[in-house]
């Protein structure tokens, strides 16, 4: 990444994170003819199986590559020039087939149109969600920008379209993608015009374009009188110079430096905005030594390595007598609106999933995720999030913001509990941020507030069970013993012994209940595999489904049970403490348990039950001595398990 790039020579002009500023008509031609080789037949199946029409999907991704050769200077560029190319062709062709239904050509084979027929039972979202994650490959969070969603909207789209999908075809979900790879066989007796015969297009498109866009000019320059006259009192026509040759290097240059660190807060501002005597500005750099990680579980040294500039400032306060230590501003530069779109979300998930380092996969951050916040009215984009570090006495306040071709990150580290964080400021700072960057050049929307409102809002999904908890969700323990690491999900095929509450008997999310059966049936356990722990430590969550009242009763007999379990057997000694309850809504219950053992010693433990609709789930902790769990941790941690929980698919009888 170039942040403040010199001037280059002819023989090597670098002009930014890209490669050359300028390159030959030879080089582009070269790389487009490499490109439209491996993508057309990838394109063609994914559009052919988005509208069902073989020859509708040819057409428009041929048009499609046309247009992106129109552009290819600027598309090259891009990270995934696919995902210019392929929103292009899926619109051209959906233009064609929005009258009709998808149509069935007669030379298909069965189960080529089997297929097609379970994909024409989809929405248009959720058919294209399906594609885009089955056979684009794309991520959740470039699939629901795609489509135009809300993340979590995208997903559940998403996930209906896949149960659908799998149940009409009476296969598992786990076999979507091959069902779908699968029509490629209709697709492989279609042939491609060369490369050079898209370019050709492409350039005569070009050539239309700029005819077009030159005459509209004189003509409204004659319009208005103001028809100017050469250096040869000639008046100017839309004659023009035949173009250079495809062998001729066009002169170099720098890449322009669309982010300046003027851009960034300065020093005054954080001292007015975090009143606290001691603040002084310390280092800015362009975030190219070092290892890269200037926020808490920053991941990869740049959200958009290929972006065209990144600074990163900071701000230390030494004084004893003040709680906050460090403040940190992060910022980077877009080559393009998608880009920066992805650069934001990608910046997000540094702080929402909180995973290792992609240079030192072994270094797990051991980070907890305390809450989420949405910022009103700052920038195109913004987030902000509170964050904890099971090691040290910090805590951490973060916020991200997109404006325009802008991301930037304002992040406080303060010594203080998680309730005393200071959202306010943070949010404060982050308007101000943008404010600074929406002047730009490229910048976009501004903030509408100087003191932004910040709102609660849910976690934003994380991993591939996004109904689970995560290792982001888990609290700090009495004495730090190490990350947390968590097994995938997967089915519960027994009644396991760690689903249940130890000394007390309670009903399983297994099998059945109340003659009705519990669905959706997983588990998975985490535990702290660095630890001299005994193996019986660890936190583990079943989740199932049950039609509503099933549900509702499944709750209200766990809570019987454990209101009744210190009674069952006196010698066993079980102590049990409701440390979380939602009153008559038992849509939430949390207990500390404490048995004595024959040894003379004690069993601590915590186990909670939660439910979101039909989703139902149970979550037990095996404690040790330094091991143990806060009562209030273990009661967020259930009400951030039935957040999670909404995610999961309602029950189907």
């Amino acid at each position: 990444m170039s942040v403040s790039p010199a001037p280059a020579s002819p023989a090597d002009a670098t002009g930014g994170p890209h490669g050359p500023s300028y390159v030959s008509h030879a080089d582009l031609a070269l790389s487009f003819d490499d490109y439209y080789k491996s993508a057309r037949d990838r394109l063609l199946l994914q559009t052919f199986a988005l509208t069902g029409d073989l020859a509708v999907a040819r057409s428009a991704v041929r048009e499609a590559f046309v247009v992106a050769w129109h552009h290819w200077r600027k598309t090259a560029r891009f990270d995934d020039p696919e995902g210019y190319v392929r929103p292009l062709a899926w619109r051209k062709a959906q233009r064609r087939t929005t009258a009709l239904p998808l149509r069935r050509r007669k030379d298909l084979d069965p189960e080529v149109r089997e297929v097609i027929d379970a994909l024409d039972a989809l929405t248009v979202t959720q058919r294209r969600a399906l594609l885009l994650t089955q056979l684009a490959g794309v991520s959740l969070a470039d699939m629901a920008h795609e489509v135009g969603l809300a993340a979590e909207t995208a997903e559940r789209e998403l996930q209906l379209g896949a149960a659908q999908f799998a149940t009409q075809l009476a296969i598992p979900t786990s076999h979507i993608h091959l069902m779908l790879a699968a029509l490629a066989d209709a697709t492989r007796s279609v042939t491609w015009p060369r490369a050079t015969i898209i370019r050709r297009a492409g350039a005569a498109r070009r050539r239309a374009h700029t005819v077009i866009g030159g005459a509209t000019a004189v003509v409204a320059l004659v319009a208005g009188g103001a028809v100017a006259l050469d250096s040869t009192g000639s008046r100017p026509t839309l004659d023009r110079e035949p173009p250079p040759a495809a062998s001729t290097t066009l002169p170099s240059g720098p890449a322009v430096n669309r982010l300046p660190d003027t851009a960034l807060l300065p020093l005054e501002t954080v001292r007015t905005t975090l009143p606290a005597r001691g603040w002084a500005e310390g280092r800015t750099g362009d975030n190219s030594t070092g290892n890269g990680h200037a926020l808490p579980c920053q991941s990869t040294r740049y959200a958009d390595p290929k972006g065209n500039a990144a600074w990163v400032r900071s701000f230390r306060n030494g004084t004893r007598s003040s709680a906050s230590r460090t403040f940190v501003q992060f910022a980077e530069a877009s080559v393009s609106e998608p880009r920066a779109t992805r650069t934001y979300q990608r910046t997000l998930r540094w702080f929402t999933a909180c995973q290792a380092p992609a240079d030192d996969a072994s270094a797990i951050p051991r980070v907890q995720l305390v809450s989420t916040w949405d910022v009103a009215g700052v920038g195109d984009q913004s987030a902000l999030l509170v964050l904890r570090s099971r090691v040290a006495q910090e805590t951490y306040v973060v916020g991200v913001a997109r404006s325009g071709l802008f991301t930037t990150t304002t992040s406080l580290t303060a010594t203080v509990p998680k309730g005393q964080a200071n959202e306010e400021g943070v949010a404060a700072l982050l308007a101000t941020a943008v404010d600074r960057l929406c002047t730009l050049a490229d910048g976009g929307a501004c903030a509408d507030d100087p003191a932004p409102k910040v709102t609660a809002r849910p976690a934003y999904p994380v991993g591939r069970t996004p109904w689970f908890v995560s290792e982001v969700d888990l609290p700090p323990l009495e004495r730090d013993q190490g990350p947390w690491v968590g097994t995938p999900a997967a089915k519960l095929s027994a009644d396991r012994n760690d689903t249940g509450a130890i000394g007390c008997d309670i009903v399983r999310l297994f099998g059945s209940f109340r003659d009705q059966e519990v669905k959706g049936n997983q588990f998975r356990t985490f535990v702290l595999s660095a630890s001299d722990l005994p193996t019986t430590v660890g936190l583990t969550q079943t989740v199932g489904s049950l039609p509503p009242r099933a549900a509702r009763r499944f709750v209200e007999r766990v809570r019987e049970q454990m209101a009744a379990c210190p009674d069952l057997d006196a010698s066993a000694g079980t102590e049990v403490t409701e440390i979380a309850g939602d009153g008559a809504d038992t849509s939430l219950s949390a207990w500390h348990l404490s048995t004595a053992l024959p040894n003379d010693e004690t069993l601590e433990g915590d186990v909670a039950v939660v439910r979101s609709g039909t989703s139902l789930s149970v979550l037990v902790y095996v404690a040790a001595p330094g091991a143990g769990m806060a009562d209030g941790d273990f009661a967020d941690l259930a009400r951030r398990a039935r957040e999670r929980l909404s995610r999961m698919d309602a029950y189907e009888g």
